[in-house]
């Protein structure tokens, strides 16, 4: 049985440090920006497409080695430099400090994992086959990728505008929303989503919402 618990952080609320400047560096801090966060970086060199995601992002940037503390105060700490002491040094000291700890290339040492996620707009997908195939991983990923797609991503953040629009309509009336949700929410609406049909998409909504 798997001991990993699948959860999605909103990490604009957190606190991230990224230790280390090469190209793990380079994907981890990627990663944080694309989903929201600003991370800060220790590391005495980076990248040069580092360095410029730094200066455009306006990342805080510590130009030196590790030093001892550096995590504190952090709530996700990634340690991603290509020297194994160093990355144990970082995971003792995180881990001390009550900080998550995900270590570059050791997935035993990693408190979390980054699984692989297809962005679609609102829409989030992340899945990992715990490190039993990449070719396993890569071809479940063009399978969902089928699925999620830009115009399902597309309705999704349409449907924000109307999950407001119904509760203000029946702000009192749970039952209610919850019929008006099954009858516009149909298997018929999410393929015209995945399609990116999204004049059947706003057909579909405009229909349900004046017959309701």
């Amino acid at each position: 049985m798997s001991g990993r618990y699948p959860v999605l952080l909103d990490v604009s609320r957190l606190r991230v440090l990224v230790v280390g400047g090469g190209e793990v560096g380079l994907r981890k801090v990627s990663g944080v920006l694309e989903a929201g966060g600003k991370p800060d970086v220790v590391a005495f060199e980076v990248r040069p497409e580092l360095e410029r995601l730094i200066a455009q992002r306006g990342l805080t940037w510590a130009q030196r080695p590790y030093a001892a503390g550096d995590v504190r105060g952090y709530h996700l700490v990634f340690a991603a430099t290509d020297a194994a002491e160093v990355n144990a040094r970082v995971t003792a000291e995180a881990e001390a400090a009550g900080a998550l700890v995900n270590v570059a290339d050791d997935g035993e040492e990693s408190t979390f994992h980054v699984p692989s996620a297809i962005r679609r707009d609102e829409v989030v997908v992340a899945f990992s086959t715990g490190g039993a195939s990449p070719l396993l991983s890569r071809r479940l990923r063009e399978r969902l990728e089928s699925v999620v797609t830009p115009g399902l991503g597309r309705t999704a953040g349409r449907l924000s505008t109307v999950r407001k629009q119904i509760r203000d309509r029946w702000p009192a009336d749970e039952a209610r929303r919850r019929d008006v949700w099954f009858s516009l929410v149909t298997p018929e609406f999410l393929d015209a989503a995945i399609a990116g049909r999204d004049a059947e998409v706003e057909q579909r909504i405009a229909r349900c919402l004046s017959q309701s």
